[in-house]
């Protein structure tokens, strides 16, 4: 579940796109986009504030149990029927504050050490991001892949995440993500 969790998280700092200026987060041109790219990038962001709804429906699950024990073998495939299909509806309030300056910590992994970005562009009304990460544990790793559209109201994305580990195999997922402002902020 930790997996669907990533998913999530990786789709709520999109909530309210607006505007964004630029052609990807690798301004100085290098081939690598630093975090603080990723923050400047972010940062040209202009966000609506309010109250945002977020949908993610998880659409594909591929779970390679070859590395698993015999005994638990049979479970995943029921596990994996159970995830497809599923949607998750969420409801988050941006502040106005927050939405002035978002900052690299509403983008999926810039505070963390363990990603690293292959691509990340904002620009057009257009998300495109390829993110790769490394888990808790040896040998775990991410891949993690957005692609969209927004307006100032609203946004869809499809999202794709390959997670590896040696203990376990690795499992696919494919994801719709959208969201739309449905008002001002209550309370």
């Amino acid at each position: 579940m930790k997996m669907l969790q990533t998913v999530s998280i990786l789709a709520l700092p999109l909530i309210a796109l607006a505007a964004c200026s630029g052609g990807g987060a690798d301004k100085d041109g290098d081939g690598k986009i630093s975090k603080e790219e990723v923050a400047a990038e972010a940062e040209a962001i202009k966000f609506s504030p309010g109250e945002w709804e977020n949908k993610v429906e998880i659409v594909d699950v591929k779970f390679d149990d070859s590395k698993l024990p015999p005994e638990a073998k049979g479970m995943t495939g029921a596990i994996v029927k159970q995830m497809v299909g599923q949607v998750q509806t969420t409801k988050n309030c941006l502040t106005e504050e927050q939405a002035k300056k978002p900052g690299a910590d509403f983008l999926a992994g810039a505070e963390s050490d363990e990603c690293t970005y292959k691509k990340f562009d904002l620009s057009g009304g257009k998300i495109n991001a390829d993110i790769a990460c490394k888990g808790k544990e040896a040998g775990q790793e991410g891949d993690i892949t957005l692609s969209g559209s927004y307006t100032a109201t609203s946004y869809d994305m499809e999202m794709g995440m390959v997670m590896k580990s040696p203990q376990t195999g690795s499992m696919t997922i494919k994801a719709k993500n959208s969201a739309k402002r449905i008002g001002e902020c209550k309370g």
